[in-house]
């Protein structure tokens, strides 16, 4: 009788790239004997390849020291995401509306990716959101009212992810400050260390952007 194959469990767990935690999974490999690699998958996991002796701390660290590829992986999902949900707006009767077409694309978007954003982000700062709106703001990214409700322009969805991220983190450190003094930016400095140079890359796509 033959032997019944083992199958080894699957490693998981929750890695920091920048202030943002991605989820990873670990697959052990016989065949593999001297390296590792990862790649991230189309669900925003991080997925290693190892051989048995690999300790996921050292894969764990490896993965962190390479933010920007997965930062740029994660946005490439991102746009993906967009265009199935455009593809399922295209399904629907949009007859005698084409000119609208975007707009409504966007916003489906938009409601699709920001509005897990603001909740996964709204956990780490600690705070609560009322409600998230998404409007057609050409000047203000984003606001944040004293009920608790955040605005954010669909237009986000064509700036680069960690510009948008930013306006998320903006706008939730609003729920602890509501003013723009030393204690509001030392809070968004927290969540997002470089949110100056941000700011001024988003600024400056601002009048890019109708």
């Amino acid at each position: 009788m033959a032997k019944p194959k083992v199958v080894a469990a699957v490693e998981r767990g929750v890695l920091r790239v920048g202030v943002r935690e991605i989820p990873y999974e670990v697959k052990r490999s016989a065949k593999r004997k001297r390296s590792f690699g990862f790649v991230v998958n189309s669900e925003g996991v991080v997925v290693f390849s190892a051989p048995r002796w690999v300790s996921v701390v050292q894969m764990v660290r490896f993965a962190e020291g390479r933010e920007r590829f997965i930062e740029k992986r994660l946005a490439e999902l991102a746009v993906k995401r967009a265009v199935v949900a455009e593809k399922e707006l295209a399904k629907q009767d949009l007859e005698g509306r084409y000119c609208e077409l975007p707009v409504e694309w966007y916003r489906k978007a938009a409601r699709a990716v920001m509005v897990p954003e603001v909740a996964h982000w709204a956990k780490i700062v600690g705070v609560t959101v009322a409600k998230v709106r998404i409007t057609s703001g050409k000047t203000v990214w984003g606001s944040c009212n004293s009920n608790g409700e955040i605005n954010l322009s669909w237009r986000l969805m064509l700036v680069p992810a960690p510009l948008r991220e930013y306006v998320v983190i903006h706008e939730l450190c609003h729920r602890v400050h509501m003013n723009h003094g030393v204690r509001f930016w030392r809070l968004v400095g927290k969540y997002c260390p470089n949110w100056e140079e941000k700011r001024k890359r988003l600024n400056a796509l601002g009048g890019e952007i109708g």
